[in-house]
């Protein structure tokens, strides 16, 4: 399939503080990069980049020549999680240098480092340490108050789904493995580049993970009790493009069909954005499965976006009574988009995991102590999306879903 993919600039989110913060869609980033620093005059740039995208891909070197002098520092690679170490290398390095700008270019890992990088490089004195990050946050709901927003530019080239560029708060895991979160609702990022050329040199299991975490933030607005139609609207919107791309991605893969597998990438970026309407404009919170996804990442180890496979059916099997109607529309979406004739939300989850590969239970992702499945349920219980605004009042509940994983 030959395919042209037309470039597309928007105001990242339909709100206020938006205004300026823009993102283009079918991006070049050997383009818009370079455009970019001329239109802010930047004169000191750190470059944070995936290992993998640089060992295995041109993209990095070439990017790297072509802003030549105006690169101050540069740091490889950044732990799953987003871990509070490398969130502290990437604010030192941008106070050591008196940078003005920073670049990421990389996963979720990397986005949510780097804006949390950029806020307490705003927030706190030059040398923080964890315990300093730790001491902003509120222990009981899991985040901080609102932080000062940056005071670099920050460029986000996201190679996932999992959609952490486009949130303005963002999550670090400290040193007893706990994910915490940071940030100002008003401190996002000051330009998105979605390069579906770039996003295409992402392993093939980190793009499908991450997409179905896109997938449940889209589950999730439609199921919570608060929505509304306004958010749905978005989110079914996102649901569509995202099951669509996700396929179309996977087929272009197998079949070598390069304007197939872009077309797709493509789509599924446009989808990962609606999916994030709901809690960026509408302040829907995310349930139960992201509040247990973070804290099976963090203390298990388990790939950002596999936390979604494994975590997300559950949650609707044990909720399926609280918010029928929406489990009933996300139904109809998975029906529909994929020619199922499924009878339960949770039972489409289950088999759109299985489509795309991916493990869906904790005994396949490696977890199977009690203790750890408890350490989990007990976290959880303060997560940002487990604490004051749970949807699950006991830790007993939380465990139940956690059995129905294994």
């Amino acid at each position: 399939m030959s395919l042209t993919l037309a470039k597309r600039r928007i105001q990242q989110l339909p709100i206020d503080w938006s205004t300026n913060h823009d993102a283009i869609f079918n991006s070049t980033i050997l383009t818009d990069i370079p455009a970019a620093l001329a239109s802010w005059s930047s004169k000191r740039i750190i470059l944070v980049y995936s290992k993998t995208l640089d060992a295995q891909t041109a993209h990095i070197k070439t990017l790297l020549t072509a802003l030549g002098p105006l690169v101050a520092g540069t740091k490889s690679g950044v732990g799953a999680h987003s871990p509070y170490a490398d969130v502290i290398a990437i604010a030192r390095l941008l106070s050591a240098t008196n940078a003005d700008t920073l670049i990421c270019i990389g996963s979720s890992s990397y986005s949510d480092a780097c804006k949390n990088a950029a806020s307490l490089h705003a927030t706190l004195p030059a040398g923080f340490t964890a315990a300093d990050m730790e001491a902003l946050v509120d222990k009981d709901a899991g985040i901080t108050a609102p932080m000062r927003n940056p005071t670099v530019k920050l460029i986000l080239v996201p190679t996932s789904l999992s959609a952490s560029e486009w949130n303005p708060i963002s999550s670090a895991t400290n040193p007893e493995r706990k994910k915490q979160h940071f940030g100002t609702w008003t401190g996002g990022a000051d330009l998105l580049l979605l390069d579906p050329e770039v996003a295409s040199t992402a392993p093939q299991v980190l793009w499908l993970s991450s997409g179905v975490r896109a997938v449940d933030h889209c589950v999730e607005t439609i199921c919570n009790p608060d929505s509304n139609e306004a958010a749905n609207g978005h989110a079914e919107r996102g649901l569509r493009e995202l099951l669509k791309g996700l396929r179309e991605y996977k087929e272009g893969k197998e079949g070598a069909d390069r304007g197939e597998l872009l077309k797709g990438i493509s789509e599924c970026q446009v989808g990962a954005r609606e999916a994030m309407i709901g809690l960026l404009v509408y302040r829907i919170p995310m349930g139960p499965s992201h509040a247990i996804g973070h804290q099976l990442g963090s203390v298990a180890g388990v790939m950002h976006g596999v936390t979604s496979c494994v975590m997300l059916a559950p949650v609707l099997r044990y909720t399926n009574g609280r918010n029928p109607k929406g489990q009933e529309r996300v139904l109809r979406v998975f029906n529909d988009v994929l020619g199922w004739e499924e009878k339960e939300a949770a039972d489409a989850v289950a088999k759109f995991v299985k489509l795309v590969g991916l493990p869906g239970s904790l005994k396949e992702v490696g977890v199977t102590e009690d203790s750890d499945v408890r350490l989990i349920a007990d976290k959880t219980m303060t997560d940002a999306w487990g604490g004051k605004k749970r949807q699950l009042g006991t830790v007993e509940e939380v465990m139940a879903i956690l059995n129905m994983a294994r």
